[in-house]
């Protein structure tokens, strides 16, 4: 089902915009959008919430001299959209601009979907949720509990500005993830599976689920019975399916440019320096068919790119909104995201990625004779102004003479991502990607990370034993 043409007539645009900037704006921006969600989640093998729904509104966001106002409403008419135009001339300093009329709308949409989510009965999606708990449940006997979350959203947006601009994006979500947690009677330990992307109903087979919930339910059992790690300095092999928790944010977070331009970041300033080892280059790309992150257009109306960050170790550039490109005197990249029409955009990442490069998965793990291998990484916090970092591992092995040992439980990965990005002495051919939303500035936008198998030779590791 199509939600396309939100925006009121294109005469009520061009009247708004020409209107707001004679009136004192520099630039000004018109966000529309519709979306449409459904949510089904699955606790203790019942339904314990259901829901549809659709929300629909537009922003309006002047621009004078690097400040910035902006105002929501989720009344879209061209009577409102003036209203709404007065309301934010009022809180901004005026300006002088030009206004530039916008031209036919140019529209982006999902490919390559086969069966539309919002076309699948809601009874379907409630089904594959109990197939997951069963399958999850009858693992072990220790599976204490299941949580299971399917989601979709349709998205439509449409961006008008004073520049010229008429853009439109349909974005497509669908997201599936299973927690189970398992018990002996003394003790609790969970483990977490999650697949999503910008796709059709028929990615979630049959087969993919029933392998996520054994998954999931298998390595909550095997945290239980592991012991707990002892902490210390050692050399950690990070899998290709750990997620990209470290590329994330030891270093993207890092390198989004409102932070770089306010000089909050340890990046700041650095283009052409060395911040990573020879064998990392990083990259953030939106334009990824099917990824969690991608889009066709950002939330300024800029198209999608492929942004070079980091090359071989040497750092290239930044991810760029049209704010934080103006105050540092380039262009923007196409990574202003916001939440909703309620949101005004900031710099963002979409599907960041260390590059694979040749070095086999299996040489990486059998080059450590005595280490920790981290299948899958939790939760992480950084600083950006020094890149100091905490990470989760969520599942993770002891390495012995070169070989994955038993489990262990409990530990931490602690450093400062610039220095560890530094070490970093084998990269593999294995591009891996854990999705999730990433928050920023009270905002969170579907993401994804991806990175190989990496070795780092020496790296604090905390522990509970």
């Amino acid at each position: 089902m199509s939600i396309m043409n939100i925006a009121p007539s294109t005469r009520d645009i061009n009247d708004v915009l020409e209107f707001t900037v004679s009136n004192g704006a520099e630039f000004v921006e018109l966000f529309f959008e519709n979306r449409q969600v459904c949510s089904v989640l699955l606790e203790d093998s019942r339904a314990e919430k259901i829901s549809k729904g659709r929300d629909a509104g537009f922003g309006l966001r002047i621009v004078n001299a690097g400040s910035t106002a902006y105002g929501y409403s989720n009344v879209i008419s061209g009577k409102e959209m003036m209203r709404l135009s007065r309301d934010v001339l009022d809180k901004i300093k005026s300006g002088k601009g030009d206004f530039v009329i916008p031209g036919n709308i140019k529209k982006g949409h999902v490919t390559g979907i086969v069966m539309p989510a919002e076309e699948v009965s809601l009874e379907d999606k409630i089904a594959i949720a109990f197939a997951a708990d069963r399958i999850a449940r009858d693992v072990s006997e220790e599976i204490a509990q299941v949580s299971v979350r399917y989601g979709e959203s349709l998205q439509h947006v449409e961006i008008f500005n004073s520049e010229g601009v008429a853009v439109g994006d349909e974005r497509r979500q669908i997201l599936f993830n299973i927690t189970v947690v398992a018990s002996d009677g003394s003790d609790l330990q969970s483990a977490y599976r999650s697949v999503g992307g910008r796709k059709g109903y028929e990615f979630l087979s049959p087969g993919l689920l029933e392998n996520l919930a054994r998954e999931a339910a298998a390595g909550a059992v095997r945290m239980l019975h592991a012991p707990r790690v002892s902490g210390g300095s050692m050399k950690v092999v990070l899998g290709s399916e750990a997620g990209g928790t470290m590329v994330h944010e030891a270093i993207g977070h890092g390198l989004e440019g409102d932070s770089v331009s306010k000089e909050q970041s340890v990046y700041s300033g650095r283009v052409g320096d060395k911040v990573a080892s020879e064998l990392v280059s990083v990259v953030d790309d939106a334009t990824l068919t099917g990824r969690r992150g991608s889009y066709v257009f950002d939330d300024e109306g800029y198209p999608a790119s492929r942004t070079l960050l980091v090359d071989k170790g040497v750092l290239k550039g930044y991810m760029h909104s049209r704010c934080s490109a103006e105050r540092l005197g380039t262009s923007s990249t196409g990574n202003a995201r916001r939440e909703s029409f309620r949101y005004r955009p900031i710099v963002r990442m979409s599907n960041t990625m260390i590059v694979p490069r040749e070095d086999d998965p299996d040489s990486i793990i059998s080059s450590v004779e005595d280490g920790l291998y981290v299948a899958r990484m939790g939760g992480g916090q950084v600083d950006t102004a020094t890149g100091d970092f905490v990470f989760k591992v969520n599942e993770g092995y002891k390495i012995k003479n070169g070989k994955i040992d038993s489990p262990v439980r409990g530990a931490t990965l602690i450093g400062n991502g610039p220095g560890i990005l530094k070490q970093i002495d084998m990269v593999g051919n294995d591009p891996g990607f854990g999705i999730g939303s990433c928050g920023k500035d009270g905002q969170h936008v579907p993401v994804s990370d991806a990175q190989p198998t990496l070795r780092i030779p020496s790296i604090t590791v905390g522990g509970e034993a």
